[in-house]
């Protein structure tokens, strides 16, 4: 067992089936991952302030109810304790109305959700293992946005 403490992922999804894709696709992915999941962006929330567990990266599905993604984006970025964890927004939705408004609230990047298996490992593989000196966005936005 290893003493590298675990990369700590917090994802918001109302989804059950994207959730469980997602945690399946986080296996697959040679690192340790200790991964916390909110059904909704106000639950996502309720955990954030809690402070039992802070994040390392945070996963916001755009359309969840009672606090959609953007709105959780605007919470978290105004927050003094989380504003700089870098936020991932994923949608179904392509729409530049859409990923202008998450950029411009804060998001590191915005993601279509991808319609394959193999495509999320490879999407949270970039993520993940990207060097943490690097700019979030740049080849990376132009790689998710196409998929």
């Amino acid at each position: 067992m290893s003493n590298v403490k675990p990369l700590r992922i917090f994802l918001a999804d109302d989804d059950d089936d994207d959730t469980f894709l997602f945690q399946e696709a986080l296996e697959q992915i040679p690192l340790n991952t200790e991964l916390t999941i909110a059904g909704n962006g106000m639950e996502l929330m309720e955990i954030l302030n809690d402070g039992e567990v802070e994040p390392d990266l945070i996963f916001l599905d755009m359309n969840m109810p009672v606090k959609n993604g953007l709105e959780c984006l605007q919470e978290v970025r105004t927050s003094q304790k989380f504003r700089n964890v870098p936020i991932v927004i994923l949608s179904t939705s392509v729409a530049q109305y859409l990923w202008e408004s998450a950029y411009k609230g804060g998001a590191n990047l915005y993601i279509q959700k991808p319609t394959s298996f193999t495509d999320l490992v490879d999407i949270l593989k970039k993520c993940l293992l990207k060097d943490p000196g690097s700019k979030w966005i740049s080849d990376m936005e132009q790689f998710l946005i196409k998929n």
